[in-house]
This record gives structure tokens, sequence and C-alpha cells, in this order.
């Protein structure tokens, strides 16, 4: 019987509800002091402190106004660097795809280069054309000692003289884009240099790998 009574009081214990732990903070006062209480008070929230566990460990810290300010400037500063990173990161395995070593790399230049250098060249032969017809119409003006030059001759002087200046100055503006070109290539260089390095130390270690 005393059997019986002992089990169906351990039961009523067990289906009792289990109480819950009282939640402790600890938080900074106006003065600076540090007081305990068992509510989130007013207190904590613009001072700071922070909420213990039962056996006494922190289970979170409570910012100030100003403390989360700061904690969150500090967190928006971290995932700008890692953005950052990434970024950085998607533009070298850009650059490895474009330029997997030096020779593609001093391909893709002169590939770059050869349509300025094709138009250079096609205006400096217009240019001789244009100066072997100068020598033909200062031949045609020796009969004009006076300088009193027909309409036509004079309108092709100056016929020439245009020609001449625009093909100067398209010579001029393709040597531009080419120094242009030049520029960027050797920007890339050193950033490409230390890639490849890495590029073929990895792929070293790689092959030794059994």
């Amino acid at each position: 019987m005393r059997f019986r009574s002992a089990l169906w009081l351990l039961l009523a214990t067990a289906m009792l509800p289990t109480p819950a732990w009282a939640e402790i903070f600890v938080c900074r006062t106006p003065s600076g002091v540090m007081v305990t209480t068992d509510h989130l008070s007013t207190d904590c929230l613009r001072y700071g402190g922070k909420e213990l566990n039962p056996d006494g460990s922190v289970r979170r810290l409570i910012l100030t106004p100003q403390q989360q300010v700061e904690q969150d400037a500090q967190a928006r500063q971290q995932r700008e660097v890692q953005q950052q990173q990434r970024r950085k990161q998607r533009e070298q395995r850009a650059l490895l795809t474009r330029f997997p070593d030096r020779a593609a790399f001093d391909q893709s230049q002169r590939n770059d280069l050869q349509t300025p250098q094709s138009l250079i060249v096609s205006a400096r032969q217009r240019l001789q054309r244009l100066a072997d017809s100068l020598k033909s119409l200062k031949q045609e003006a020796l009969f004009y000692p006076d300088g009193n030059y027909p309409q036509e001759l004079r309108n092709k002087f100056e016929e020439n003289k245009l020609l001449t200046r625009q093909e100067l100055s398209l010579i001029a503006g393709q040597e531009r884009d080419m120094a242009h070109i030049r520029a960027q290539y050797a920007e890339l260089l050193p950033q490409l240099k230390p890639l490849w390095s890495r590029q073929a130390s990895d792929q070293a270690e790689s092959s030794s790998t059994p």
C-alpha cells in the first residue's frame, strides 16, 4: 500500500509543470553601477547590460543605442569587405579565363593593335599618293609664274591640303588608340603575373600529388 501511494505521488509530481527559469539581467544604472534584476529595465536598454543563463554564464549582451549603431556599422563594413573580396576573386577568374598564360596575353594585345595599325598603314599610303599628287600640281603651277592660278588648279590644291589634314588626323587618332591599348595591357600585366605564378604552382602541386 505504501509502495502504491509513493508511486502515485511520483506520477503526480511528474505531471506538474516544470518551473521556468527566472530571467536574470545585470544592468548599468545612470551612475554606472551594475545591478541585478529579474526584468529588462529601461536602464538596461539605455545604458547597456547583459542577460545571464541560470548558471551565471552570459546569454546575450544588451547594447546601448550607440553600441548598436557601432556594431551595425562594423557589420556593414565587414559585409562590404567580403563583397569586395568576392568581386576581386570574380575579376581574377575572368582575367585568367581571358589570359590563361603570357602567350595568350601577348597574342591578345597584338590582335587589339592590329586594326589601328592597319588603318595607319592605309592612311600613310594615301598620304604618299597625296604627296605625289601635290608634286604634279606644283609642276603644273610652274606654268603660272605670277601665281594667278586658274580656279580649277586652286581647287585641287585646297582639296589636296584638306585630304592631307584628314589623313594626318586619322593617323594621330589611331596612334592615340594604340597608346591607350598598350597602357591597358601594361596595367593588366602586374595583376596577371602573380595569378599565373599561383596557377602554375597549383598545377605543379596537383601533378605531384599521387
